[in-house]
């Protein structure tokens, strides 16, 4: 069975089944269920009996065949895992909404090795996201979150198409958690489908063609998934054969008191999101599909497997009612329709006119894009972007024409040792924290037109965070791990796909562990670091999640500082961006490391480097970067708002400034810093390659210049005496002015 007709045309009106007399089924409800009559194809007997309800009636025992329990379940999904020898039984389609986290804690209640996968659609909820981060910890489970190139226009075709935006989010889901299954070798994806979303998005069709045995249904099912990802998503039939979808609550009978029961019961962690609609307990895109469907198809589009859940005993009738309200075009569901490009629909129920065709009931084709694979009633994921894009700032730009062909790669990297053992739940829910609070965190970059913008793109993807295991290590075994660790986070680092930092927490065993922080160089400026350390310092001491002082929105400063129109990366700048032959032709540069006495603030070594360059008959220019400089209010990447390119022709010597990196970390950190060479703060891939770049820093109140430079410089360099006539000068100058 490969191909299915669409199901027939009906009219707006539904004819009685005793007298057949046409009756405005638009004020009409269901006197069992409640389905409204503006739902298409429905029709009323005369004690206003649905004929869905009328069906389950006459056909329940059939119906009923389809569901097992949970123990044919667990022998269906270990019986896949052994013939295929996989290490894990199954991957959980997981939402942080209410269906799923049941789902989870069963799963490993009944001793099943799983993996969980969220797909963040842009706009999934805070709450929820944090439910997906603190129970997966909490269990020790394996997380990835993925995400779907442009999903905003995914969502405005959904609209377009479907008046829904669950089509393409489920498409978006269901390619990907399928793609990553076959990857990884899991055979089998489970969701948390409810049984009355089962019942109108896998059998309806079925049902209405009067098949009932499972045995008839399962190809057809099985095929049209097959034809469903082919047609949509391109996935080969042996990737999509390779694994199974098994939706949980087919062998479960669970009501909804009875999900939140065990969550209580169970789970102090899991908290119900309060900033999503009435049918999702995940997603806040959700009441904006709702809301065009409602209006433009004149009917709830989760009025059929709403129903559902009343007639097989899992809702009651009132609170279906009360979920399937309908949503008000708030500013929060405008502001989502006008970043995705759909315009709001006007007031008014829409009835589809007569010969209009009825509600779109997924077909075997479509029977996995159901309306909630996750079994939390809305699309996985989301995050707290608004779309907002604002062109580079100049100094964004001048950042990354320095860095020539290797943008992602300009991290700073810094070591930090904890009190405490290595503890990964904690690592990663500090992370999450950091990463929902701080927005210059969420950046991502894309062309358009021919330049670049930056944008919010929420909290997507996989947490930023390793685990690499230094128990058991010597000292240079431990520095090699580090070593090759900064430039793997360095690599991870990506300006389009994000995020701009990267963690990795070092277990050595039981000796304190490590934290190693990767930051890209446009957030890197120490103002930025001692607010990212202050707040990574409070959500540690507190366990991962707590209060954090408010932080300005850095997009709406950078629109300010910004040209009108973006710029690509690299102009203006500096020079000109290095191409990737002269980048292969080029040898690393070299360092000289001088000691200059008591610390010098970054003008005193500015006019020092301008005097020694001057005595010797070199043109004196220095060019400066303070990052220590304190202006503009609290937040992460407060440089790239102020600092502007210098202009004209790049100065011999370029003077980066950091201070004493002790005073990063606030008073009664948890945290203490590591001085390392593997992770040394003040050093980028590239730097001094093209110039002499000088960088300061101060350990233990001395202050230690590095001269970074070409080979052929570094000789001349050398044989001029350079960096130790400026050494000289600062201590003299250091010693002239003390007491």
């Amino acid at each position: 069975m490969t191909t299915h007709p669409a199901p027939a045309t009906t009219a707006a009106v539904s004819a009685t089944a005793e007298t057949g007399a046409a009756t405005d089924a638009g004020e009409r409800a269901c006197a069992r269920c409640g389905i409204s009559g503006r739902y298409p194809g429905i029709a009323f007997d005369t004690a206003s009996i649905c004929d869905l309800c009328t069906m389950y009636e006459r056909h329940g025992t059939e119906i009923d065949a389809y569901f097992g329990d949970v123990e044919r379940f667990v022998s269906l999904v270990r019986a896949r895992a052994a013939e295929r020898g996989s290490d894990v039984d199954c991957l959980l389609l997981y939402s942080g909404g209410k269906d799923s986290s049941y789902v989870l804690y069963r799963l490993i209640d009944l001793g099943l090795r799983v993996r969980t996968f969220t797909f963040d659609n842009g706009f999934i909820s805070r709450t929820a996201l944090r439910n997906v981060e603190a129970i997966t910890s909490e269990l020790g489970i394996e997380h990835v979150t993925a995400t779907h190139a442009d999903q905003d226009r995914v969502f405005l075709r959904s609209l377009q198409q479907h008046k829904s935006v669950c089509n393409g989010c489920f498409r978006s889901l269901l390619d990907l958690s399928t793609r990553h299954a076959h990857d990884l070798g899991i055979p089998t994806i489970v969701t948390g489908l409810s049984r009355g979303q089962i019942m109108d998005e896998r059998l309806s069709w079925f049902h209405r063609q009067g098949i009932f045995d499972p045995a008839e249904i399962e190809p057809g099912l099985k095929e049209g998934r097959r034809v469903y990802h082919q047609a949509g998503g391109g996935i080969a039939p042996e990737v999509v054969d390779s694994v199974e979808v098994v939706d949980y609550y087919r062998y479960s009978d669970v009501t909804k008191d009875g999900i939140r029961a065990l969550l209580h019961e169970r789970s102090d962690l899991w908290a119900q999101p309060g900033d999503t609609g009435f049918c999702s307990s995940n997603c806040m895109i959700n009441d904006a599909g709702v809301l065009v469907h409602t209006r433009e198809r004149g009917f709830h589009n989760y009025e059929a497997p709403t129903r559902w859940e009343v007639r097989l005993g899992h809702l009651e009738r009132a609170e279906a009612d009360e979920e399937l309200r309908m949503p008000a075009a708030t500013p929060r569901v405008r502001k989502m329709l006008l970043r995705i490009g759909y315009p709001l629909p006007e007031a008014g129920t829409v009835r589809p006119a007569a010969g209009a065709p009825a509600a779109e009931r997924p077909l075997p084709a479509t029977a996995t894009a159901s309306t909630a694979a996750t079994g939390d009633s809305a699309a996985d994921g989301g995050s707290t972007a608004d779309g907002r894009r604002t062109p580079l700032t100049p100094a964004q730009r001048q950042v990354l024409a320095r860095a020539g062909n290797t943008p992602g790669r300009q991290g700073r990297a810094l070591l930090l040792e904890a009190k405490d053992p290595a503890d990964s739940a904690l690592a990663r829910r500090s992370t999450l924290a950091l990463l929902l609070h701080h927005e210059a965190l969420r950046l991502r970059f894309a062309e358009r037109d021919g330049g670049w913008e930056q944008y919010d793109a929420g909290v997507s993807g996989a947490l930023p965070v390793l685990r690499l295991d230094a128990s058991g290590r010597d000292t240079p075994a431990e520095a090699g791990l580090l070593h090759a660790a900064v430039d793997r986070l360095r690599s991870r680092i990506s300006l389009t796909d994000g995020p701009l930092l990267q963690f990795a927490l070092v277990d050595r065993g039981p000796l304190p562990a490590r934290l190693l922080l990767v930051v890209h160089e446009l957030l890197a400026d120490i103002r930025s670091w001692r607010t990212l350390l202050r707040d990574l310092s409070a959500l540690w001491a507190a366990g991962g999640e707590t209060p954090l002082p408010p932080t300005e929105s850095f997009l709406h400063r950078a629109a300010a500082v910004a040209p009108g129109a973006a710029d690509r990366f690299g102009h203006p700048g500096p020079g000109p961006a290095r191409s990737p032959a002269a980048d292969a032709g080029a040898r690393e540069p070299v360092r000289i490391r001088t000691d200059c006495g008591a610390p010098a603030s970054a003008t005193r070594v500015a006019a020092a480097l301008s005097a020694v360059l001057a005595d010797l008959g070199d043109e004196p220019g220095v060019e400066v970067l303070d990052h220590t400089a304190e202006d503009g209010p609290r937040g992460i990447g407060r440089w790239a708002l102020a600092q502007a390119p210098s202009s004209g022709a790049p100065a011999p010597i370029r003077y980066e400034h950091f201070g004493d990196l002790a005073a990063l970390l606030p008073a009664g950190s948890p945290f203490a810093l590591v001085a390392a060479d593997e992770a040394d703060f003040t050093v980028l891939p590239g730097t001094g390659r093209d110039a002499v770049t000088v960088s300061g820093v101060v350990r233990q109140g001395v202050l230690h210049l590095d001269w970074w430079c070409p080979p052929g410089p570094r000789g001349r360099l050398l044989a001029a005496a350079v960096p130790e006539r400026v050494a000289r000068r600062l201590t003299a100058a250091a010693d002239s002015a003390a007491p």
